[in-house]
C-alpha cells in the first residue's frame, strides 16, 4: 500500500501527513508515514511534528530542541537528517 505513494516527494508526504483531520488528504499514505513517524528516535520525531503539524517556525523548533541557531545550515542539518531516517523506515519492507 505505501509503495504506490512512495513515488512522491518525502515533503508532500509528509505535508498529506499533518493534513489528516485539517482538509482532504490521503490516510492510507498518512498512516505509512504516521508509523515510520512512531519508530524514529524522539528527538527526530519532535523535529518532525514541530515542523509538519504544528508549523512551528525556525526559531521555536532551535530553542525547544536545543538546536544552535546559529548558523541556520545546524537546523537544516538536523531537518534532513530526521527526513533522511523516515525515508530509511519508509524504505523497508514489512
Amino acid at each position: 500500500m505505501c509503495e504506490r505513494a512512495s513515488q512522491r516527494s518525502l515533503d508532500a508526504r509528509l505535508d498529506n501527513w499533518a493534513s489528516a483531520g485539517r482538509g482532504p488528504y490521503d490516510p492510507v499514505d498518512a498512516g505509512c508515514i504516521e508509523r515510520a513517524w512512531r519508530r524514529l528516535s524522539v528527538r527526530q520525531r519532535d523535529l518532525l511534528r514541530m515542523a509538519y503539524l504544528w508549523r512551528a517556525g525556525r526559531e521555536v523548533i532551535c530553542r525547544r530542541l536545543g538546536i544552535p541557531r546559529h548558523p541556520w545550515r545546524r537546523y537544516e542539518l538536523e531537518l534532513s537528517s530526521a527526513k533522511q531516517a523516515l525515508a530509511g523506515l519508509l524504505a523497508e519492507k514489512p
